[in-house]
C-alpha cells in the first residue's frame, strides 16, 4: 500500500513493493521531483516487477543497482531492469531533479506467450544485465539520445492527458523499446538473480521491516543477519547509502508519516506503534528527516488533500508527475 499524497514507501518482508503502478488497465505510473509540500524523498533500496526508467532531467544523479553504483549524467537515462534491487541515492545529489516512468512490459508485448514477449522482451528482462544506460550525447542519429526522447515524450502525453493519451504513451513505450531491443547487448542466461552479498542486505532489511516497532539495535541486526557489525555496517553503507541505524530510523519515520496521515492517533502513540518511546526524539527525528514537525506534517497533509495542488518546474519542460518513490 502507498500513500499517494505523501509517498510513503511500504515494502513487504521480501523488499518487495507494495505499490501499484499505474492501474492495472494501464499499467503505467509516472513519477518525479517537484512536490513543494514534500519535506524528504524516499531512500528505500527496494525491487519490483516492473522496468523503471529514471532520466536525469537536472544535474547528475547517482543509483545503486545490485553490485553497482551509476552515475547517471545530466540529459541521460537508465533503465532498470525487471527484479533489481536498486536506490537513487539522493543525499549524494540533493539537487537533482529526476523523472521516472515504471511500467510493467506486458504494455509492450499485450500478453504472456506471444511472440513480441518471446522474441523482444524476455531476451532483454531475463538477461544477466541489471541496467542499461543510455547516453544523450546531443549528436543527431544518436540511438541513446531517440531511446530517451521517446520516453520524455511519453511523459509529455501523461502531463497532456489529452483524448487519446494513453495510446501516444503506449506508442512511445514501444518505440523506446524497440531502439533498446535492436541497440542493447542480449543475454542467453535466464533470470536474474541477487548476489550473495545483496542476500545479506536483503536478510537485514527484512528483519528490520518485521520488528522496527520493537526496541531492536544493532545488534539484533547483526546477530539476526548473521553478520558482525561491521560488516553490516559496511554492506549497509555500499548498497543502502546509510547505515542500518538510519535505514531503521527512516522506516519507523516513514510509517510515522503513513499513521500521522490516514489516523487521528495522538503522536505519542503514533511514536510508540512505531518503535520510539521517547517522545522528544521522535520529534526531533522526524523533523530532522520530514523538514517539519509532526503536527506540521499533519496539517500540512490535511490541507494538501483538500486543495490537491503541485508545483509545477521552474527549470525544466517537464511536470512532475506524481510523489517520488524512490
Amino acid at each position: 500500500m502507498n500513500n499517494p499524497i505523501t509517498g510513503v514507501h511500504l515494502i513487504d518482508e521480501n523488499m518487495h513493493e507494495l505499490i501499484n503502478h499505474g492501474r492495472p488497465e494501464f499499467p503505467v505510473a509516472f513519477y518525479g521531483d517537484g512536490y513543494k509540500y514534500l519535506g524528504s524523498r524516499s531512500y528505500y533500496a527496494h525491487w519490483h516487477n516492473e522496468i523503471e526508467v529514471t532520466i536525469a532531467i537536472k544535474g547528475d544523479i547517482a543509483i545503486s543497482c545490485n553490485d553497482a553504483t551509476i552515475l547517471v549524467r545530466e540529459g541521460d537515462a537508465i533503465v532498470i531492469n525487471s527484479n533489481i534491487l536498486h536506490c537513487i541515492l539522493h543525499d549524494n545529489y540533493p539537487k537533482s531533479i529526476v523523472q521516472t516512468i515504471v511500467f510493467n512490459p506486458v504494455i509492450i508485448y499485450g500478453y504472456h506467450t506471444s511472440d513480441i514477449e518471446r522474441l523482444y522482451v524476455l531476451p532483454i528482462i531475463n538477461s544477466d544485465r541489471d541496467y542499461y544506460y543510455l547516453k544523450d550525447t546531443k549528436k543527431e542519429g544518436n540511438w541513446g539520445k531517440k531511446c530517451i526522447d521517446a520516453f520524455l515524450n511519453a511523459i509529455r502525453f501523461n502531463i497532456s492527458k489529452k483524448d487519446g493519451y494513453e495510446l501516444g504513451i503506449k506508442i512511445m513505450l514501444m518505440d523506446a523499446w524497440y531502439i533498446l531491443y535492436r541497440n542493447v547487448p542480449k543475454s542467453n542466461v535466464v533470470g536474474n538473480t541477487f548476489s550473495a552479498k545483496v542476500l545479506l542486505v536483503k536478510n537485514a532489511i527484512n528483519y528490520i521491516h518485521k520488528n522496527y516497532m520493537n526496541a531492536i539495535t544493532l545488534d539484533d541486526i547483526s546477530r539476526n543477519s548473521l553478520l558482525s557489525k561491521s560488516e553490516l555496517c559496511k554492506l549497509f553503507k555500499k548498497y543502502v547509502n546509510q547505515s542500518p541505524i538510519q535505514y531503521l530510523l527512516r522506516h519507523r519515520i516513514s510509517n510515522a508519516c503513513y499513521y500521522l496521515s490516514y489516523s487521528d492517533k495522538p503522536v505519542t502513540d503514533i511514536a510508540n506503534k512505531v518503535g520510539i518511546s521517547d517522545p522528544n526524539y521522535f520529534a526531533i527525528s522526524f523533523k530532522k528527516i520530514m523538514k517539519m514537525s509532526p503536527t506540521q506534517y499533519r496539517r500540512r497533509i490535511a490541507a494538501i488533500a483538500d486543495e490537491n495542488k503541485v508545483e509545477d518546474f521552474q527549470d525544466a519542460d517537464i511536470h512532475p508527475g506524481s510523489v517520488p518513490l524512490f
